[in-house]
């Protein structure tokens, strides 16, 4: 009987490659370098780096990445209230965040056009 090799454990040279980016990613976030920068330094090749950094990234609830890649952002929903009296003008135009420190500058300003 042969073994299944898609569910055998990780090779040597797989553990020894992905020890090795794991270091120098560890490095680079503590050199204060580009990734490209320290690439040269260390005559990496870039899109490795790129790759191994991107999966060494510890992903939380808010930044986990959705499918195609994209990041879920969260967005308040805003009322009026949030940001003042609004006065829309019948040319378009809106003046928003009046308060009861700007509520005097505002009406002088809608009597003026």
């Amino acid at each position: 009987m042969q073994a299944d090799s898609s569910h055998s454990a990780p090779s040597l040279q797989t553990l020894t490659r992905e020890a090795f980016w794991q270091r120098h990613v560890a490095q680079w976030r503590t050199s204060g370098l580009s990734k490209m920068a320290y690439c040269e330094q260390y005559s990496l090749v870039y899109h490795q780096m790129v790759y191994w950094s991107r999966k060494e990234e510890p992903l939380s609830d808010e930044s986990a990445v959705c499918s195609g890649g994209f990041i879920p952002v969260v967005v308040p929903a805003t009322t009026a209230s949030d940001f003042g009296l609004v006065v829309r003008m019948p040319n378009g135009m809106t003046i928003e965040g009046i308060d009861d420190r700007s509520v005097e500058l505002v009406s002088k300003l809608v009597a003026q056009l």
